[in-house]
């Protein structure tokens, strides 16, 4: 039977657009069929076509503006993060190797998948050099992962210290360096999987055309990926900062009641560290979450659409609402991709971390001025009064 395409001049000829009926699809030759399939799939997307030209535009210069954007800002955070003064605590630390990963992101990710996507022959230089193809697919796995599981391990970090408060000392700036060095050496062992397994590279949001390698195909694996990036990591960091929060909240109860507790409760300092965590994870569970809500909807509906015959007459709905999420998983990664960005906006805007505001000033050549009261002193022995630092002198 001659090809369907050259046997309707029109769609009009084989199915109503205004008002599809597929209850006779049972009933027409597989071409036909296939044609039909194809003209409601095609007018929806013309439907629709608004909201892709958005978000294909947000994907596109805006993913470029956010890596142009990310990348300086980054770099300010990581000078600023890595001065003398800055690394003696253990949150700069953590926050260094947030950068460091949030940098990586964008170059090897974000920025690839744009240029893939607009640059035909840089595409095809992938999709001709499998050992390429395949170092992507790592990077792509290794550096999401390199930046979300650095957050729960500073997560996990801080939650032990306001647990315990009286071992917060054991958290030296050697021992915050291994548990950062082990985190990342166990990610970038596990991503090397992507070396001999296939994952779902040839669905990117940015379009590009995916590499067909002789990797292993493993099924459903797309759901195993979305759970280990997503949903683990989320629920850890919302569950372990809710525990933080309620921690905090009784030890100044406790601290308000019982003076001699104060040596047992999380000092001063360390609320302000929490607070920077909270901030960052915060961020990072808001921008993350809709994205991967999206991914488990479309990775059951894909399912369900290969689980339906084409004949069903459900089968056309179920393949729009397939469109619909891919499109709206492209929109909402767009806003996710902002995660890797904000760093240094976090550090500079967030009131506890005071110390990256002042170093910052440093760097650029602007006097800090601090409007906080001078320390007080107490005069010398028979006096009531009380003088400020700057008088030590006198009243000795």
């Amino acid at each position: 039977m001659a090809n369907a395409t050259f046997q309707f001049n029109n769609c009009s000829e084989i199915v109503d657009l205004d008002h599809p009926d597929n209850s006779n699809n049972d009933q027409l030759p597989l071409d036909v069929l296939k044609a039909k399939i194809k003209c409601q799939i095609d007018a929806f997307n013309l439907r629709i076509l608004p909201f892709t030209t958005l978000v294909q535009g947000l994907l596109y210069y805006g993913t470029t503006v956010i890596v142009c954007v990310g990348l300086f800002f980054n770099a300010v955070s990581f000078v600023v993060l890595t001065r003398k003064r800055m690394r003696k605590s253990s949150v700069n630390m953590f926050l260094t190797a947030l950068t460091i990963s949030d940098s990586l992101s964008l170059t090897m990710n974000f920025m690839i998948g744009v240029t893939r996507a607009q640059n035909f022959s840089a595409n095809q230089s992938f999709m001709d050099n499998q050992s390429l193809c395949k170092l992507h697919g790592v990077f792509v796995v290794v550096f999401n992962l390199l930046s979300v599981w650095t957050i729960v391990s500073f997560t996990i970090a801080r939650f032990l210290i306001v647990k315990y408060p009286h071992k917060a000392k054991k958290f030296t700036e050697k021992r915050t360096l291994i548990i950062i060095a082990s985190v990342w050496l166990a990610v970038i062992m596990f991503s090397c999987h992507k070396i001999f397994i296939a994952g779902f590279e040839g669905d990117s949001v940015f379009g590009y055309k995916g590499c067909q390698t002789d990797r292993l195909r493993v099924p459903d694996i797309g759901k195993f990926y979305v759970a280990f990036n997503t949903w683990l990591p989320s629920l850890l960091i919302l569950t372990l900062n809710v525990f933080i929060i309620r921690m905090i909240r009784k030890q100044n109860v406790r601290r308000q009641t019982m003076i001699q507790s104060t040596n047992l409760t999380t000092s001063r300092l360390d609320v302000k560290a929490t607070k920077v965590l909270l901030t960052v994870s915060f961020t990072y569970f808001v921008l993350r979450s809709p994205l991967g809500i999206i991914q488990t909807l479309e990775l059951f509906w894909d399912n369900t659409v290969h689980a339906t015959p084409l004949v069903d007459p459900l089968y056309v709905f179920n393949c729009l609402i397939k469109i619909q999420l891919k499109w709206i998983r492209a929109f909402f990664f767009f806003f996710y991709q902002l995660n890797f960005a904000v760093i240094f906006f976090l550090n500079v805007f967030v009131s506890a971390h005071k110390m990256f505001q002042r170093t910052l000033l440093d760097v650029i050549g602007v006097k800090f001025k601090d409007t906080s009261p001078e320390p007080q002193v107490a005069l010398p022995m028979g006096s009531n009064a009380v003088a400020p630092l700057s008088q030590r002198a006198e009243a000795k």
